[in-house]
């Protein structure tokens, strides 16, 4: 379970999270004006956005226990089986004060009228949806889903809170990776503000697995953790073509390296570098005379 010190998200996103905190903290202001607390939150979101983080973030928020089941391990092809276990394990979790973080959601809690799916799973939906009407405010039940175009729009509307949560922008990358590198040497930040520019449509979970590999190889190479993270990212782009060309120019104009060092560092040769650069120039000369 990954730690939720180093949680980036979107400045609306951790606005909505500590009002959660901030509910808890004046829980007995809202319950005698009626108002109660958030009970239930959904997460939605590609994989390796931060769901599961964020449930930890707000456990460790709040100085709960957090519990964590992944209900596509739980589903059983017995009949009456699954919504007995689900069934015993929200029990348990309402016996006393936690954050229950309920993994792949969409697993138990699909559309009734999906006719692929056999009656077992239709009777679990109905479960859930008795289950998050009775959920005490003592806790705090937290569902995540890759998938909500699955979810059974009875249970959507059952929850408190929806947050979606996106692929992180340039500026949570550059946040994600310089959380990363603190306090280790070499990590420079115009090295990581260049990783960020060039890694579009990625998830934090893949940033983190990127730098994680980037720092060892640079402990067994006694390297730059952040030469080594452009070197990989370098490696993981298509073998040749504009992608490539442009991190090559980018390297030479934002970093000062010499073709030299940018073949090093990726692994081509310098007449490559040298090419790539000329290629990547003309693209951009004639970008810049079309607009």
């Amino acid at each position: 379970m990954p730690d939720g010190d180093g949680l980036v998200l979107s400045d609306d996103l951790m606005s909505q999270l500590n009002e959660v905190l901030l509910e808890r903290h004046r829980a007995e202001d809202l319950r005698r004006a009626g108002a109660g607390l958030t009970r239930t939150i959904l997460l939605s979101g590609p994989p390796g956005v931060g769901k599961t983080m964020t449930a930890r973030w707000l456990a460790q928020s709040l100085e709960l226990p957090l519990l964590s089941l992944d209900l596509s391990t739980v589903v059983s092809s017995y009949l009456g089986s699954s919504g007995r276990n689900i069934k015993s394990v929200l029990d348990y979790a309402k016996s006393g004060p936690c954050v229950l973080l309920l993994d792949e959601f969409d697993a138990i809690a699909k559309r009734r009228d999906d006719d692929s799916d056999i009656g077992e799973l239709k009777r679990i939906v109905n479960v859930i949806l008795v289950e998050l009407d009775r959920w005490p405010d003592t806790s705090l039940l937290i569902a995540a889903t890759n998938h909500p175009q699955l979810l059974d729009t009875a249970v959507e509307r059952r929850f408190d809170r929806t947050l979606v949560l996106p692929l992180p922008e340039r500026d949570q990358r550059l946040a994600i990776l310089t959380s990363l590198a603190d306090g280790i040497g070499g990590a420079e930040p115009e090295k990581l503000a260049l990783v960020a520019d060039l890694t579009p449509e990625t998830s934090s979970s893949d940033l983190t697995r990127l730098w994680s590999l980037s720092h060892r190889r640079s402990i067994l190479r006694d390297s730059a953790p952040a030469d080594e993270l452009i070197s990989e990212l370098a490696r993981g782009i298509e073998s040749s073509g504009p992608s490539r060309d442009r991190l090559f120019l980018v390297m030479r104009d934002t970093l000062g390296m010499s073709n030299r060092q940018i073949a090093n560092a990726t692994g081509v040769s310098h007449p490559t570098v040298a090419a790539g650069i000329k290629r990547a120039e003309g693209a951009q000369h004639d970008g810049q005379a079309e607009q």
